[in-house]
């Protein structure tokens, strides 16, 4: 570059703009899109991301083009950091700063980073393989954390690193020369690279076709390697249950059912209990009327990854949003919005269900019967709390018309048989849905394309007309799972192995393409996903619903139902205008889902009513006379709960009281003045328990409240900060798996960099060590002669004699001997000797050699200087030289 003019240096920094600069902008738009897309609070805008990371890359490639210093300037830079970071923390206003100096810190990481791209690009002439393997690495981050690693989701992400990494290969040849800009050259040139880049697509795109098979072979391995336990199988064999291939996965803190649910997914039969229900919904006669208990609602589907996921933003979502294992004790939630969203008014009622939750249940998600709006936690009595953990009451918003018994498999009952067709009369009064929304109707109708899909939705055609009236579809499909064949046997048949896991042939669309038109022969997955297809194909609002099937088992306990990892269920819910969502369980002869797996247990005692349930904070303590003054100011008086407009302090006696402390029983001695309590206070006849008092302040009924208050249970809830520790770690155990952010990849892809970056620059020097233990540990003879030529041309290379195209002989004659004075042709005439003629060493060759062995260092010391020897090792592009350049040539004599 020295012999070029000013103009023609400017001309080949701009044609390597265009080559190397652009390309590795463009990736590194489309890693900050996936990086952005995986990690939700990189909120900032990606073309400001993009717009910063270029600026660092441009300035940077250009400076050190012209052969700018970079340990001079990455000092500057950092001082211009520090520097920059002092300014932003003095500017006035406390949210101001915070805001700054967040937008601060990830610009000017993304500055720094392209920083370094700039300067690897520009300084080291492999740098592209430094870049390729980090944006690789960035990339299968980002990509990590979806639900459901597919081939084709993956090559859509790595596609583009992989592009970018074989065209900087291809163009690194052409940029250690200059670049001929003419018309004619530069045109052949761009199609090239045209040509290049169709071919690296065309390649992508066979391999994805040829090898998608074995590929996903290999997808299906992993995740059933992943989901073995350490003897081998699937789950555990204590409790039967390979959370891979049931509705639920396994966690820290218990069972969950999954958000998202694939068609493929197996099920699992366990006898673990999860939960038991008191359910107070029964038929007029009395009987009990089971509702099914919802855990979620999955409303979209994901063509791509063939799977039924979430959506909070669904319109009128009815999901009481809530972790019911953060609620206090006897405190509750209520959402009303839910009884708005459930859009119905005919055949509704409130309906009340006590939840006891095992140890085997995830303890943050509520279950309860459709659109819950109300939750209320309550305890669970002594006897029974090494069975059930913990407790809540629910209230929810539900249809006359909903009960566990509308399912398609029952036995032969004409009282079942009349409750449905009174139910289907009744829905029949719908023709249509043109008075609903119509944004809520296109959400809920919409249909993936395809192939497969389209078959599903011809053969949900040749069922019913897109005109027929909603419940006419819905019995039609009903009717399709139902059929016999010409023996009178049901054609389609419930089986917990409807398809087999291991093969690689058969993504989830198709299976649910064989169920159909095939096998036959499925579980609740399959029929309720069909069934959803086939409804929304006729234009009718259906929605996936998890949870668990009731089972009305037990004589001796109404209303009173136990619920096994074996009900966990799927089915489908179809809405009806002003009737609202109604349960359509199509799944047919599930013989094994309905059989008991244990007989019922003895259901927990109902906990006492209280009257008044206090928030409060312990003040004192008098232990002789059992007594607390407690401070409060947020209560629950006769279910209702209140915060007052001022603090109270009532003194409380604890003399009959129970103390639990981490619902452990313990004493009046372990509370502490300032530690939180849950005071709670039962009815009692023999208390004077004051009655709400309509129009008058709550203030004022607090003041008539009876003085001391006769507390029945105190639950210690510890020092604000003792909670606030626990709470951490509680967070901790619920979120198993930690979002990496966008400052946690900077940091480990600048910590791996810098330790790339410093390995590189002590390289030289690593491998003097190197070369000098092999010739301290060689034997005497050929093999010590052959370690001090190879350790000695590296010593003179990298102390700036370098040898270019004479041979070793020639190049110790000419270049070595004059300077240094050490001898060195003669050690290479004998070298060359007992190399090529196979001699023995005499006294003279080993005089040669430990002569040259203790002139070498000291020579060239008094040439260079120490210091100056010493920095010559941390010239890393002298060393690379050294090895592209040959240590012997054919004719070594020549």
């Amino acid at each position: 570059m020295d012999g070029f003019s000013a103009k023609q240096n400017f001309q080949q920094l701009l044609i390597r703009w265009v080559l190397v600069v652009v390309p590795t902008i463009a990736i590194g738009y489309v890693t900050l899109r996936f990086v952005n897309f995986s990690y939700t609070a990189l909120n900032s805008g990606i073309v400001s991301q993009t717009i910063y990371f270029s600026f660092g890359l441009l300035l940077a490639y250009s400076l050190y083009y012209y052969g700018a210093r970079w340990v001079v300037s990455l000092i500057v830079l950092w001082l211009a950091y520090l520097l920059a970071g002092r300014i932003i923390s003095r500017l006035p206003g406390e949210f101001d700063v915070f805001y700054a100096t967040a937008r601060f810190q990830l610009y000017s990481t993304l500055f720094i980073i392209g920083w370094i791209f700039g300067l690897l690009l520009a300084k080291l002439r492999w740098a592209h393989f430094v870049l390729f393997g980090l944006l690789t690495v960035v990339t299968l981050i980002s990509i990590s954390d979806t639900i459901d690693v597919s081939l084709s989701y993956i090559l859509l992400h790595i596609a583009p690193v992989m592009v970018y990494g074989l065209y900087m290969l291809f163009l690194s040849p052409v940029l250690t020369e200059r670049i001929e800009i003419s018309a004619k050259k530069s045109a052949k040139f761009l199609v090239r690279i045209a040509l290049f880049v169709l071919l690296i697509l065309l390649a992508l795109f066979i391999t994805e076709s040829l090898f998608s098979g074995n590929l996903k072979a290999v997808e299906k391995e992993l995740a059933a390697r992943g989901a073995k336990g350490k003897d081998g199988k699937g789950g555990s064999n204590k409790d039967n249950y390979d959370d891979r291939n049931g509705l639920m996965e396994k966690t820290d803190d218990g069972y969950r059912l999954k958000d998202t649910m694939r068609v493929n997914s197996k099920m699992s039969s366990s006898d673990k209990l999860m939960f038991c229900a008191r359910l107070d919904n029964y038929f007029p006669d009395g009987s009990p009327a089971p509702l099914y208990f919802v855990y979620h609602y999955l409303t979209r589907y994901d063509p791509a990854k063939e799977s039924f996921t979430r959506d909070v933003n669904v319109p009128s979502l009815d999901e009481l949003d809530v972790d019911p294992a953060r609620l206090p004790m006897y405190y509750s939630f209520t959402d009303t919005s839910i009884l708005r969203k459930a859009m119905a008014d005919k055949f509704r009622k409130i309906t009340e269900a006590s939840v006891y939750l095992s140890e085997n249940t995830w303890k943050h998600a509520v279950l309860s019967p459709s659109s819950a709006f109300h939750i209320q936690t309550i305890p669970v009595e002594k006897d029974f709390q090494k069975t059930f953990l913990s407790a809540y009451k629910t209230y929810s918003f539900t249809s006359e018309l909903n009960n566990a018994y509308f399912v398609y498999n029952i036995s032969a009952s004409p009282m079942l048989e009349k409750i449905q067709a009174q139910r289907n009369e009744e829905l029949g009064k719908i023709k249509n849905y043109n008075r609903v929304s119509s944004q809520f109707v296109s959400y809920y109708t919409a249909y993936p394309t395809g192939a497969i899909y389209d078959s599903i939705s011809k053969l949900a055609f040749s069922l019913s007309s897109k005109e027929a009236r909603p419940i006419d579809k819905v019995l039609a499909v009903r009717d399709f799972f139902l059929k016999r064949n010409e023996n009178g046997k049901r054609i389609f048949k419930y089986s917990l192995r409807a398809g087999a896991i291991d093969d690689p042939n058969i993504p989830s669309s198709k299976m649910l393409y064989n169920f159909l038109f095939k096998t036959h022969t499925g579980y609740c997955t399959y029929y309720a996903g069909a069934s959803l297809f086939m409804l929304r194909a006729l234009g009718v609002p259906t929605r996936f619903t998890t949870g668990f099937a009731t089972i009305n088992r037990s004589d001796k306990n109404k209303g009173w139902y136990w619920f096994y990892a074996s009900q966990a269920h799927a089915w489908t819910q179809v809405y009806f205008p002003e009737y609202g969502w109604m349960d359509f369980d199509m799944t047919i002869g599930n013989e094994e889902q309905q059989g008991a797996p244990k007989p019922d247990g003895t259901p927990p005692l109902p906990p006492p009513e209280p009257w008044l349930v206090l928030s409060a904070k312990a003040e004192t303590i008098d232990l002789k006379k059992k007594q607390l003054t407690a401070s409060f100011k947020n209560l629950i008086f006769q279910n209702t709960p209140y915060e007052l407009n001022k603090i109270f302090t009532r003194p409380v006696d604890a003399s009959l009281c129970r103390v639990l402390y981490n619902k452990r029983d313990t004493t009046l001695a372990a509370i502490s003045p300032g530690d939180s309590l849950i005071i709670v206070s039962y009815k009692d006849e023999a208390k004077q328990i004051p009655q709400p008092q309509a129009g008058v302040a709550i203030e004022s009924q607090v003041e008539k409240f009876p003085s001391p208050i006769i507390a029945d249970e105190i639950h210690i809830r510890g020092k604000e900060k003792q909670a606030a520790k626990k709470d951490t770690a509680k967070k901790k155990n619920n979120q198993p798996e930690k979002k990496i952010t966008l400052k946690d990849i900077a940091w480990v892809s600048g910590f791996t960099l810098g330790s790339a970056l410093l390995l590189l620059l002590l390289f030289p020097l690593l491998y003097l060590t190197y070369r000098t233990i092999r010739l301290a540990l060689a034997s005497k003879g050929t093999a010590k002669a052959d370690q001090l030529y190879r350790a000695t041309l590296y010593r003179l290379h990298m102390a700036g004699m370098e040898r270019e195209t004479e041979t070793p002989l020639e190049y110790a004659e000419k270049k070595i001997d004059p300077s240094l004075a050490i001898n060195f042709a003669g050690f290479m005439k004998m070298y060359l000797r007992l190399k090529y003629a196979q001699r023995n060493l005499s006294e003279e060759d080993n005089r040669q050699i430990n002569q040259l062995a203790k002139e070498i260092g000291p020579a060239l010391r008094k040439k260079n200087g120490f210091i100056k020897s010493f920095i010559n090792y941390f010239k890393v592009g002298r060393a690379i030289r050294y090895f592209q350049s040959p240590t012997e040539t054919e004719n070594p004599t020549v």
